[in-house]
């Protein structure tokens, strides 16, 4: 359904917005001591005085998600917690799709196409593609981003895709795949209803 772009660029930057995003989610969730306890103090400190919008190095939000790795989080939790930064950054990523998405009855199907310019609203680099698995199920890969190293990032990250299908779709089933290249590649199964 949609093909990996080519060529496929390495991430190199990530949007300030989503790690400030992420943080917050982090704190809401009481975790905010447990990060600061984890994280580099440097890491911490180039997130935290970024301006929203603004470009950061991946190894910046490497080090961040490996940080969350440490805290010890849930697989649950992180996808929970994905979920929150997906609803505080959803305008960024995702603009005014959002408000069409929802007005003009669009199906994940009507998204899909779309999800690799989603991914470089907040991404400088990696490349999505989608598989048609049935009527109302796909297969979403993602490579080229070094962030998966990360298992808190991968739940979050599957929560976040729950999030963006639930905009047009009452229930969403996401599961992680497994991967030859866990470092920097996830797929993930959705269903919907």
């Amino acid at each position: 359904m949609l093909p990996f772009p080519q060529p496929i660029k390495p991430l190199l930057h990530v949007r300030s917005t989503l790690l400030l995003g992420g943080l917050q989610s982090l704190r809401d969730a009481g975790l905010g001591h447990a990060y600061d306890a984890t994280v580099p103090p440097e890491v911490r400190e180039v997130i935290v005085t970024s301006v929203a919008g603004m470009w950061l190095p991946v190894a910046t939000a490497v080090a961040h998600y490996l940080a969350c790795d440490r805290i010890g989080v849930s697989a649950e939790s992180a996808a929970q917690i994905g979920r929150g930064t997906f609803e505080r950054t959803k305008g960024l990523l995702l603009g005014t799709a959002i408000s069409l998405a929802k007005s003009a009855g669009a199906t994940p199907w009507t998204l899909f196409p779309h999800v690799q310019r989603f991914w470089l609203r907040g991404n400088d680099g990696g490349g999505l593609r989608v598989f048609r698995l049935g009527p109302k199920e796909a297969r979403l890969d993602v490579v080229g981003c070094p962030i998966f190293a990360s298992r808190y990032y991968r739940a979050a990250f599957r929560g976040l895709c729950g999030s963006v299908i639930g905009l047009v779709s009452r229930r969403v089933y996401v599961h992680e795949q497994p991967v030859g290249d866990a470092d920097s590649a996830v797929t993930m199964r959705i269903q919907w209803v």
